[in-house]
C-alpha cells in the first residue's frame, strides 16, 4: 500500500570534474580554510554508491513511500540506480530535482556547496508532499519500517533527547583539530535553537529525519530574511542553522512533535582506530532487531578491506544480487 509520505535526499558526485572546478574557484575566494572535512574537504562530496544502497534499502524495508526526490546540482544518478533497483520488480517512483528548481527566485546564490543552504530550500520542491523523510545518502535502512514509526497521528516522530542549549554550547565551544575550532555536529543544531528561540537543543544522531513540509512554509512567509541568511556561504559555515533542526523544534512548540529516547540508529565510522571496528559493528547490527537506521561514514576514507567487508555485508542485509549491465 502506498502512503502519502515522500523521500528526499541530497546528494553529490564527488568525481564530476565540472563541479570540482566550480568548488575549487569559489574555495579559492574564501577569507577561510574550507578544505577542512567540517567545512568544504573531499570526504563531503565522496560517492562510492552509497546513494544506491540507501534507495535500495528504502524499497526493501519501506516499499510504502509514495515517491523518491533526489536534489542535485547539474547531476544524475539515475545510471548508478538503474542496476541495483532491477532488483525490485515495482521500484518506488525516483524524480532527480535540479538545484535551480528549488532556488527558484534565489539564483543568484547559486552554486551552493553545503548542506544546510540546500536543505533550507527542499520544502519547495515541486509536488513534494506535506509528510517527507529526509536522508542523508550516507544513511540507509536496515528492517522493516512503517509510516507510524516516522509520522503518529499528525506529529513528526523524533528519535533523540533535548539537551541543554547552554551546555551543548560549552560542549561545542571545546571543539579544536590542529588548534583550529572546528564546526561540529551540535554547531547548526545551536543556531536552529537560537533561532526558535528554544532553551534546549533536540539532539538525535547522523539519521533520517522526518518533517512537515508547512512548518517551513508558514515560518519563512514570515521570516524570509533566514533563507538568505542561510544559502549566503558558499561551505559550512559556522553561523548556519540545520532546518532539519529548527523543523524539529517548531513542531515541538506547535505539539507537532513525538520525541522518543529510544536509539534505533548504527553509526558506523570506518576510520576509527580499532582493527575490528567495523566487524563488530556489523555484526551488531546483525543481532539487535531494534537497530532499524545505519549511517555509514566516511567510506572513502575506508581501506579496501573494509569497503569490500561493508559492500558484502549491505549487499546481504538488502538481498541485492549484482545485476550486469
Amino acid at each position: 500500500m502506498t502512503s502519502d509520505i515522500d523521500i528526499v535526499y541530497t546528494w553529490v558526485d564527488g568525481s564530476d570534474p565540472e563541479l570540482n572546478r566550480r568548488r575549487a574557484l569559489y574555495a579559492s575566494n574564501d577569507k577561510e580554510n574550507v578544505k577542512g572535512d567540517d567545512k568544504g574537504g573531499d570526504t563531503r562530496y565522496s560517492n562510492l554508491g552509497e546513494l544506491a544502497w540507501s534507495v535500495a534499502s528504502v524499497n526493501r524495508f519501506m516499499p510504502w513511500v509514495r515517491r523518491i526526490y533526489i536534489v542535485t546540482d547539474g547531476q544524475d544518478p539515475s545510471r548508478e540506480l538503474e542496476l541495483t533497483l532491477r532488483n525490485f520488480p515495482s521500484p518506488i517512483p525516483v524524480e532527480v530535482v535540479d538545484h535551480k528548481v528549488i532556488f527558484r527566485g534565489y539564483e543568484a546564490f547559486l552554486p551552493v556547496f553545503n548542506c544546510n543552504s540546500i536543505e533550507t530550500m527542499l520544502w519547495r520542491i515541486p509536488g513534494l508532499s506535506e509528510k517527507y523523510i529526509y536522508f542523508n545518502d550516507d544513511t540507509f535502512v536496515m528492517a522493516p519500517m512503517q509510516p507510524e514509526e516516522w509520522f503518529d497521528r499528525g506529529k513528526m516522530v523524533l528519535h533523540g533527547h533535548r539537551m541543554n542549549r547552554y551546555w551543548a554550547q560549552l560542549l561545542d565551544n571545546l571543539r579544536f583539530k590542529n588548534g583550529k575550532r572546528i564546526l561540529g555536529f551540535k554547531t547548526p543544531m545551536l543556531m536552529s535553537a537560537k533561532i526558535a528561540e528554544s532553551h534546549h537543543i533536540l539532539y538525535y544522531y547522523h539519521t533520517p529525519t522526518a518533517q512537515l513540509r508547512h512548518l517551513f512554509e508558514d515560518f519563512y512567509e514570515c521570516h524570509r530574511c533566514y533563507i538568505s541568511c542561510n544559502i549566503y556561504p558558499k561551505f559550512r559555515d559556522r553561523y548556519h542553522f540545520s532546518p532539519h533542526s529548527l523543523c524539529n523544534l517548531l513542531a515541538e512548540q506547535a505539539g507537532l512533535l513525538r520525541l522518543e529516547r529510544s536509539n534505533i540508529n548504527l553509526f558506523l565510522k570506518p576510520t576509527a582506530k580499532r582493527p575490528d571496528y567495523l566487524t563488530k559493528r556489523l555484526a551488531r547490527a546483525d543481532r539487535d532487531p531494534n537497530l532499524k537506521l545505519g549511517c555509514i561514514s566516511s567510506l572513502d576514507k575506508a581501506s579496501d578491506a573494509q569497503r569490500e567487508e561493508f559492500t558484502q555485508w549491505i549487499m546481504r542485509r538488502l538481498q541485492l544480487k549484482p545485476v550486469e549491465e
